[in-house]
Formats: structure tokens, C-alpha cells, sequence
């Protein structure tokens, strides 16, 4: 018999991202490409970094982060310029990728980038952007 229990944890969590993988890696005909670019300081401290994959035709965006005191120099810029040309040389046709309303989506509609959908009231009062781009 089965027996149902509470579990908040981050193993639980984990353990069926691991599952589901798998289980999807059944019906796709495209491995993810691990793709990431950072800038660092004198002392090789992080201060911009992003990352994301390339899973068949798809550059997906899952980070872009700058420190405060990096903005405005354009290297945000210089890191998803980067991860496009890698992206299209592994293959991608279309980037991907969400960002809030307090965030990028002024930043990346310059680069080309256009809401496909939003969720609004996100997670109460705010907006999530999820953004497309041909590259």
C-alpha cells in the first residue's frame, strides 16, 4: 500500500527533477548544451555572469545577473551577445526566457526580444514576462 507523506524539502524537489528528466529524455530528440559566460574582477570575484542551454533550436535563457557595481557598462550586452553567437553556432534558431517586471524586459525588448506571454498578478502584485527572439 501506499502511504502518503509530507515532504518540503529541497531532496524531494531534486529527486523528481531528476525523475521527470529522465523520463522526458525518453521522448526528445535533443540533448541540452550547457552555455555560460561571466565577467570577473581583480580579484576574480563574480560580478556578471549568464547561463543557459541550447536544446535543439532553442537558447534557453536562465540567468542574467550583473552586480550593482558593474551596471552600466554594458556588459550584460557583451554576455548575451555571447551566448546568442554560441547558441546559433550549436544550432539555435529562437532564444527563450522569462524576466519580472522589476527586472530586464526594457533591456532585452532593445535587443529584439518580444513578449510572447505574461502572468500577471505575479505572484501577487507584479508581472513575469516570458520573452522570445529569431536569432
Amino acid at each position: 500500500m501506499y502511504q502518503l507523506k509530507a515532504d518540503n524539502t529541497d531532496v524531494l524537489s531534486s529527486a523528481l527533477r531528476t525523475k521527470m528528466v529522465e523520463f522526458n529524455a525518453q521522448h526528445f530528440d535533443a540533448q541540452r548544451v550547457p552555455l555560460g559566460y561571466k565577467f570577473v574582477d581583480e580579484q576574480g570575484e563574480l560580478v556578471a555572469g549568464i547561463s543557459g542551454c541550447v536544446f535543439g533550436n532553442w537558447l534557453m535563457i536562465s540567468w542574467l545577473w550583473c552586480s550593482d557595481v558593474a551596471r552600466g557598462n554594458g556588459l550584460a550586452d557583451k554576455l548575451l551577445t555571447a551566448l546568442e553567437h554560441s547558441a546559433v553556432e550549436l544550432g539555435a534558431t529562437t532564444a527563450q526566457l522569462d524576466t519580472l517586471d522589476f527586472q530586464a524586459k526594457p533591456f532585452y525588448e532593445k535587443r529584439g526580444y518580444s513578449v510572447k506571454y505574461q502572468l500577471n498578478n505575479y505572484p501577487r502584485s507584479g508581472t513575469r514576462y516570458f520573452m522570445e527572439k529569431p536569432l
